[in-house]
């Protein structure tokens, strides 16, 4: 099972839920252990404090903020209050929750929503267990989110899922795509309009950001949205108010953006904008770096269809054409692909174009160069190939496998010592890393 957050118990009515760490009491939980958890694994507390007075609380999370605060662990806890009035109340780091349901009810439904909501996005590439992790790490976050990717490589149902997890999980969640709907009609959609602001408007219309607030509006491709347009969405970050089309006065909302755009270098989007919405940045891999996870989206199709064929029991021949074909649409086109395959048990589409044999000529080239330049022999290129190759498919598999020694040992043909030597030089390798020409 592959490990995206770490979950720590407190409280003995958690005790015997699985987690990697408990403890009994608030006041026996270890200061010391918290600060010296690796930055590389969200971790997430459970406290039961349905015992603990106010006062007591108040104090523990003081404490609990500085050591974050000072040593930048990402750690975010739930304060459980269980059998009591419900509630759900955040404050940055925190979220207390309280229900009457008792705290172990409430911590199951909120670990099978963390993971029933990573779930939905389908894959086990490296790429995608470090976008998983990095939205773990801001589900606190109540601000704004960008999330760059190309076209068709799912950016509403990462934006879906990223709104479920965050503080207004609960609350309405709307999307637009700004490049698919003509600016004249842009501007009604998103901002509605007052009865008789314009001929035609016989009635008054409630706009997107009306129908979003207290919740969530993802606005996809958002570079492709006028200026015009994109200096009233950066009023509304600014002063939470708008106006609506022919009105005069102001309309106070507290809505959260998530935005997207693949371009996000492109000039046409304003940069006191970009500034503003993307505080946290989410990069979205396109399916062509992450080709691994294709069998796991085809199965997810086809069962979702009702049918029972794997991408394992289809013929070699079609299962090159999908693990070699290029995808400029993403996941989008993958999926067409399925659908075609469906329907005449074939794919004609995709041409067999591998991406091995335009990577193996330009290693081919840089070979020459490297000869040329630095006198570097072609044995010695060809042995830093293999060794960045192999060093680069061993960490990718150790943290899809969870450094599962006796697995990789099996994947590799290696003993599980040389394995071990392998990882550890590996992290040796991470934590002085060499420096640039020039560093002093």
């Amino acid at each position: 099972m592959i490990l995206l957050y770490r979950k720590i118990m407190v409280g003995e009515n958690l005790e015997s839920m699985q987690c990697e760490m408990y403890f009994e009491s608030l006041f026996d939980v270890d200061f010391d252990y918290l600060v010296g958890l690796g930055k590389d694994m969200p971790t997430i507390l459970f406290i039961d404090a349905s015992k603990y007075s106010k006062d007591v609380l108040n104090d523990w999370i003081f404490a609990f903020t500085n050591i974050i605060l000072i040593n930048n662990n990402p750690i975010r806890a739930f304060i459980i209050r269980g059998y009591s009035e419900e509630l759900q109340e955040f404050k940055g780091y925190y979220r207390v929750v309280s229900s009457y349901k008792s705290a172990r009810q409430i911590v199951q439904e909120i670990v099978s929503s963390i993971d029933g909501s990573l779930d939905k996005i389908i894959g086990k590439s490296n790429r995608v267990l470090q976008m998983k992790k990095m939205m773990v790490l801001t589900m606190f976050y109540d601000g704004s989110i960008m999330i760059l990717g190309e076209t068709g490589s799912g950016k509403n149902l990462l934006a879906e899922v990223i709104a479920k997890l965050s503080p207004r999980g609960s609350r309405p969640f709307y999307s637009i795509n700004c490049a698919a709907i003509p600016e004249n009609l842009l501007e009604s959609e998103l901002f509605g309009y007052k009865k008789g602001a314009f001929t035609g408007a016989t009635s008054e219309k409630v706009g997107l950001i009306e129908q979003a607030n207290y919740g969530t509006l993802f606005l996809d491709e958002i570079g492709d949205m006028p200026l015009n347009l994109q200096a009233k969405i950066l009023a509304i970050t600014e002063n939470r108010e708008f106006f609506k089309i022919g009105a005069t006065k102001p309309m106070k909302v507290d809505v959260r953006f998530i935005t997207a755009t693949n371009r996000y270098d492109d000039s046409a989007l304003r940069n006191d904008l970009r500034y503003r919405l993307s505080a946290v940045k989410i990069d979205l891999p396109p399916l062509r770096e992450r080709k691994t996870d294709i069998p796991l989206i085809f199965d997810d199709v086809l069962e979702k269809k009702g049918y029972l064929v794997k991408f394992d029991n289809i013929p070699k021949e079609l299962k090159e054409r999908f693990l070699t074909y290029g995808y400029p649409g993403n996941v989008r086109e993958l999926i067409n692909m399925v659908e075609e395959y469906l329907a005449v048990n074939d794919v004609v589409q995709a041409s067999v174009n591998s991406s091995m044999s335009k990577n193996v000529k330009l290693l081919a080239e840089e070979a020459m160069v490297a000869r040329i330049v630095n006198g570097t022999t072609y044995k010695d290129f060809l042995q830093e190939v293999y060794k960045s190759a192999s060093q680069e498919l061993l960490q990718q598999r150790s943290e899809v496998l969870g450094n599962d020694i006796n697995e990789l040992s099996k994947e590799f043909g290696l003993t599980t010592r040389r394995i071990r030597d392998l990882l550890a030089e590996l992290n040796s390798s991470a934590k002085n890393p060499t420096r640039s020409d020039g560093e002093e």
